[in-house]
């Protein structure tokens, strides 16, 4: 089975029935789960805050933006085919369609009613509104956004590449330059980790006394990026719709936008950031994703959960001190400690590693 046709195939609109929802996501996991490894390693540098992070058990997540490669979780997107777009979102009298349908409803939808408290005065200002005001307002948001379409658009990318955030694993241990890469040139460590037999976990936010959630999934690597030009015309519309929402004075979240302007696909920030160029392929990647209701928690650059490690590795050229340090953690939490070493009795590039305790 591809993993690859899997995940592009994979389409989760938000206005989805949760039932359905559910169904879609429930494939890809059951595929996911079929080849999760047993074991994960997470490489680190011997810096006071990764040794830190080791002694409390936290396994930290970063954005996209953060990564080494400027790729990671970054949109694509036909320039012509967004100019089209802007222009067809207006109706044949200038206004904006979103808006345009909303106000001839007699009700505004339940999901509005749900989420804002004041909605149906909402509701009513823009009914009554004079439609020269609104056709005027949609024009010059359009206008702007098209006249401004290279910053717009790189806005754009870089708030996806904010709010996505993962945490990354490898399945490769004895991997030369794995160690030399991510590990300060062999004189750090790495982190074993044993998921169990499904990709999601949930955790627990102390702090914020709420539920997150964990979700594993393997890198595809492709020579091709993922064309998101629909989901880029989604965020412009969205960008509108603020727009509009602030020129007449009113407040606004993503949710009452979703239900105005549906997300086309919520899954869609998850497959970004999941396609890697076959640059990185030697890499084995595996990530983890970080999902939570919670919007303090989903707006952090970092975000942090309490993962204990199964393992650990030293690098073979790790230093005396640090050794030390990262052995007597261990022996505290009651978890093995290997280092790595050449492997001499062999022509292949691969390290061994041998048990220190």
């Amino acid at each position: 089975m591809d993993f690859k046709k899997i995940i592009e195939d994979t389409i989760v609109p938000i206005n989805f029935p949760v039932e359905e929802k559910k169904a879609c996501y429930d494939a890809v996991d059951k595929y996911v789960n079929s080849i999760l490894p047993n074991k994960l390693y997470r490489f680190r540098a011997c810096s006071e805050r990764n040794l830190s992070a080791f002694y409390n058990d936290e396994l930290w997540f970063s954005n996209g933006s953060t990564m080494n490669d400027d790729f990671d979780a970054r949109i694509y997107y036909d320039k012509k085919r967004i100019e089209g777009r802007l222009g067809s979102l207006l109706s044949e009298e200038g206004e904006l369609k979103a808006v345009e349908k909303l106000i001839t409803m007699e009700q505004p939808p339940q999901k509005l009613l749900e989420l804002i408290p004041n909605a149906e005065y909402i509701f009513k200002c823009l009914k009554e509104a004079p439609k020269g005001q609104r056709v005027d307002i949609s024009n010059n948001l359009i206008q702007h956004l098209l006249e401004n379409l290279d910053v717009a658009l790189k806005d754009t990318t870089e708030q996806v590449q904010r709010i996505t955030k993962f945490a990354c694993f490898t399945q490769k241990i004895c991997s030369d330059m794995m160690w030399g890469q991510y590990s300060n040139n062999a004189t750090g460590f790495a982190l074993e980790y044993e998921f169990g037999n499904e990709n999601k976990t949930t955790y627990v936010d102390n702090n914020m006394q709420t539920h997150v959630w964990g979700k594993l999934f393997p890198v595809i690597y492709d020579d091709k990026r993922l064309d998101t030009t629909d989901y880029a015309a989604y965020l412009f519309q969205i960008q509108i719709l603020k727009g509009m929402a602030q020129s007449i004075g009113f407040p606004y979240n993503a949710s009452w936008l979703n239900a105005v302007v549906p997300c086309p696909d919520e899954f869609m920030a998850t497959k970004l950031a999941i396609k890697k160029s076959t640059d990185w392929k030697a890499e084995k990647e595996w990530r983890m994703f970080y999902l939570t209701d919670n919007t303090l928690l989903a707006n952090e650059e970092h975000s942090c959960v309490i993962q204990k490690p199964s393992g650990v590795y030293l690098g073979r050229k790790i230093s005396k001190i640090n050794q030390k340090i990262i052995v007597d953690m261990a022996k505290e939490k009651g978890i093995p400690v290997y280092k790595m070493d050449f492997n001499e009795d062999s022509r292949n590039y691969k390290l061994k590693k041998y048990r220190l305790i």
